[in-house]
Formats: structure tokens, C-alpha cells, sequence
């Protein structure tokens, strides 16, 4: 009876220690799934908040004073916005990517009037020979100072941005102007300013 007793003590010992195995296991795989899914939930909260960040923030700044061209008759017929980027190696200035409004207050909306980039190199050439043909229509033109030749705007390069207004379009003093220059990604760049009352025939800084 003592050998029976062993032999059935031993065997309740093996089932034992099959249960406590099994157990392990399944505890081992459960956090195995819960470490794996909280490490992909942080690298996706990552993700969305850098995402969000760059949303938030316009690849695009200001690279110096905005000038304006004063007509004879006391009206704004050109605009002149230098821009660089910011914070990233290069921002997509195609025209199918970019999109660039303007509102001269009471009289004037525009959802988009960007035309592009001009390969022109807008060193050794005026605002004038730049902003030539203004007054037919109205148009947003963008030069790339220093460009190496493809559609997008790089950290080493200066854009000019020329905004030509057709005399319909003008701007009269005081008049305020609302200018939007949306990029593909980020934050647009908005640009607000008010025509000065005495204005003189030629080019202004304005800022």
C-alpha cells in the first residue's frame, strides 16, 4: 500500500507541474500580445503627433520685407514676396501642389491664382523685366534663386513670389491685402497688410 500511495503522490505531481507549464506559457504569450500592442500603440501615438506637428506649422517664412509697385494712377499693380523654407529640406512648389489666394478688400477674391514656377534665374534681372506682362491678368509667379532645376523649393534657394494685379484688381490706398500661399503639406503662410495712404509711384517695402 505504501508503494501504491508513492506511485499515485508522483503521478499528482507530474500533472502538477504539466498544469503549472501550460500556465507559464499562456501567461508568457499574453504579455508577449500586450507588449507588442503597447509598443505599437506608442510608435502609432508617435507618429500622429509628429504628424500633427508638421500640420500645424508652415514649411514656409518670410525672407525678408514684402515690396510693392506703386502705378502712376496711386494704385498697387505688383506685389513682391520673398520666401524661404522652414524647419524642412525642401517644400513641393509645383503648381498642382501649391495654392495661392488673394483678397484685396471689397472689391477683389481670388481662390487660386498661381500659375508656377518660372525657370528664369531672377539674379541680374529687375522686378520689372520679373513682373513683365502685369496689368493683362491676374497672376502669382514664383522664382527660385539659385534653383537646381526641379519643381520643388530647396533650403539653399530664395523664392520670389510676384503677384501681378490686371488694373481692374488694384489695390487703392488703404485698401487691406489678404494673401494665403498653401503649400501641399503643412500649415498655409498668410500674409496680411495694408496698402500705405501715401503711396508714390515705384517700388515700397512694406515691413
Amino acid at each position: 500500500m505504501r508503494k501504491i500511495w508513492k506511485c499515485r503522490k508522483g503521478i499528482l505531481g507530474v500533472e502538477s507541474a504539466i498544469i503549472l507549464i501550460a500556465f507559464v506559457i499562456v501567461a508568457a504569450a499574453f504579455s508577449f500580445m500586450v507588449v507588442n500592442m503597447g509598443l505599437f500603440a506608442t510608435q502609432r501615438g508617435r507618429d500622429t503627433i509628429s504628424q500633427g506637428v508638421q500640420e500645424a506649422s508652415t514649411p514656409l517664412m518670410l525672407d525678408g520685407s514684402i515690396m510693392i509697385r506703386g502705378s502712376s494712377s496711386g494704385n498697387v499693380s505688383v506685389i513682391i514676396i520673398p520666401l524661404k523654407t522652414l524647419g524642412v529640406k525642401y517644400v513641393p512648389m509645383a503648381n498642382e501642389t501649391t495654392v495661392v489666394s488673394l483678397r484685396v478688400e471689397n472689391h477683389t477674391a481670388y481662390a487660386n491664382i498661381y500659375t508656377g514656377i518660372n525657370d528664369t534665374d531672377p539674379r541680374g534681372h529687375s522686378f520689372d523685366e520679373l513682373a513683365s506682362g502685369s496689368g493683362s491678368t491676374t497672376k502669382a509667379v514664383l522664382f527660385i534663386e539659385n534653383s537646381d532645376g526641379d519643381d520643388s523649393m530647396d533650403a539653399q534657394e530664395k523664392g520670389l513670389l510676384i503677384i501681378s494685379l490686371k488694373s481692374s484688381d488694384a489695390a487703392s490706398k488703404r485698401e487691406n491685402i489678404f494673401i494665403e500661399i498653401r503649400p501641399e503639406k503643412g500649415a498655409p503662410l498668410s500674409i496680411e497688410f495694408t496698402v500705405p495712404s501715401e503711396l508714390q509711384e515705384g517700388y515700397t517695402t512694406i515691413g
